[in-house]
């Protein structure tokens, strides 16, 4: 289970936030679980640099653009190839997979480098295993128009230490060839660079908070292609990163990937956020400006200068009474408060850094 490592006992989220936070193969990805994940509109300036120790990570504004349902199965709940290659009793330790899953977004390999490829994937399936303190991913699995192709790395990819603890790093290299015939050949070469640059509490645009570590991954890759057809190939080159929050949710709480510098995916897991009515009609806009903010400034709060507020800190307790549009934060502690428009009874978070 999800563990907490601190000095004192801790009476308060802003406590936890300033906990250490270990994340054990029971709160990793388990077969026979599933997870809604919300995937979130890509925003060029989201700020997922940010992070250190104690940290708080404010993404309860996140716009939400649909949903995706993903479940992790263990490997005896694959098809019979699966099993046979991940599974079998031809297949060698390294290579035994514990269980998969769908890839949420798949990889557009019909754009891959530039170049239009003879191949339309339905659905991409990493196959994953836990073995000598690392979490692995062992192969993939290709479904081609109903055709399903199991790939085993060459290579088999370490994707960060488990336990994962607050000064993890990693770096490892993975290898892997698809062949499907008569169509391609499609080699990847990669090395991964991993560390947890910080942990905290991870705020969500569903109202809830988890104690997270922060995994930065960063992924070379140098990848080349030969077309059966055109009777040709070509190389390229790609770098990802990819930040996750991880606690005790299984899969990660949220997800960014970047390609280039430039977001592609971004998720969380949980529920899409609702919006409580009238009270953009009561303040006249619906969030805190700025936020997160720094000890000392001035927080909009809205446009009715009649509106009523209310300053909480996370114990509960009243710090602050106000009325109109804008709120001095002079004297405010770092840390998450929430302030409560009184007219509506609801209640925005605050982060003072």
């Amino acid at each position: 289970m999800l563990r907490f490592l601190t000095l004192t006992a801790m009476a308060s989220l802003a406590t936890l936030a300033n906990a250490q936070v270990v994340v054990d193969q029971s709160d990793l990805p388990q077969g026979g679980v599933t997870h809604g994940f919300q995937n979130v509109t890509p925003d060029l300036f989201l700020d997922v640099e940010s992070s250190g120790p104690g940290w708080i990570w404010d993404f309860s504004e996140l716009t939400v653009v649909d949903s995706n349902v993903l479940e992790v199965q263990g490997i005896g709940d694959a098809s019979l190839t699966a099993q046979f290659v991940f599974n079998g009793f031809l297949t060698s330790p390294e290579h035994q997979a514990d269980h998969f899953y769908t890839f949420l977004n798949v990889p557009d390999f019909g754009e891959a480098g530039g170049e239009a490829l003879p191949i339309e994937l339905d659905e991409v399936v990493g196959y994953h295993q836990y073995a000598n303190g690392m979490y692995n991913q062992v192969g993939v699995g290709l479904t081609i128009a109903g055709f399903e192709l199991p790939v085993v790395f060459d290579d088999v990819d370490e994707v960060h230490p488990v336990p994962l603890t607050v000064d993890a790093t990693l770096e490892s290299t993975a290898a892997y060839t698809i062949q499907v015939p008569e169509a391609l050949t499609y080699a990847v070469d990669q090395t991964r660079y991993s560390e947890v640059d910080g942990y905290g509490t991870l705020l969500l645009p569903d109202g809830t908070s988890h104690e997270v570590l922060r995994l930065k991954s960063t992924v070379v890759s140098a990848d080349s292609i030969y077309i059966d057809l055109a009777g040709e190939g070509f190389a390229f080159e790609r770098e990802t990163v990819t930040y996750s929050w991880l606690g005790d949710g299984g899969m990660p709480w949220m997800e960014v990937s970047t390609t280039f510098g430039i977001p592609s995916v971004v998720r969380y897991q949980g529920s899409a956020p609702s919006t409580p009515s009238g009270i953009e009609d009561l303040t006249g806009v619906s969030k805190l400006f700025p936020n997160p903010a720094q000890a000392g400034q001035t927080v909009r709060l809205g446009s009715n200068e009649a509106a009523r507020w209310t300053v909480h800190t996370l114990a509960g307790s009243v710090c602050k009474t106000t009325q109109g549009t804008l709120l001095s934060t002079e004297g405010f502690a770092p840390g998450m408060y929430f302030v409560r428009h009184e007219g509506t009874g609801v209640s925005r978070r605050l982060v003072i850094r």
